[in-house]
């Protein structure tokens, strides 16, 4: 027989943890990556597209990086959320968040 506790914490703790929170946000970072990568190949020359996937590397890698960060965080807060839940919510948040600092370190405007 199970005990009643038992199930009541297998029913309020999502499976995943902290590695499932931080592949789901890997996760949701890749699908767009790949649909860019394979756009911008059947766009135009071969020098063209490696400037284009070189010139947004570090914006990508600053805000998977924010992002991974609030993956973690989130996960901590909240262990009810599944973790595909909780990798889209780090991956908006993280990525509007980078936007901000990027946006504030480097003096431009957002929407120039």
């Amino acid at each position: 027989m199970t005990n009643p506790d038992d199930l009541e914490d297998s029913y309020s703790r999502a499976p995943g943890g902290v590695f499932g929170a931080v592949v789901a946000t890997l996760a949701w970072y890749a699908v767009p990556l790949l649909f860019f990568t394979v756009y911008t190949l059947f766009q135009g020359e071969k020098s063209q597209v490696l400037g284009a996937l070189s010139g947004g590397l570090t914006r990508f890698g600053a805000a998977l990086a924010v992002s991974l960060i609030v993956a973690v965080l989130l996960r901590w807060v909240s262990n009810t959320w599944r973790s595909v839940s909780v990798g889209l919510a780090a991956a908006v948040v993280g990525g509007g968040l980078s936007t901000v600092l990027l946006s504030a370190i480097s003096g431009q405007p957002l929407g120039g």
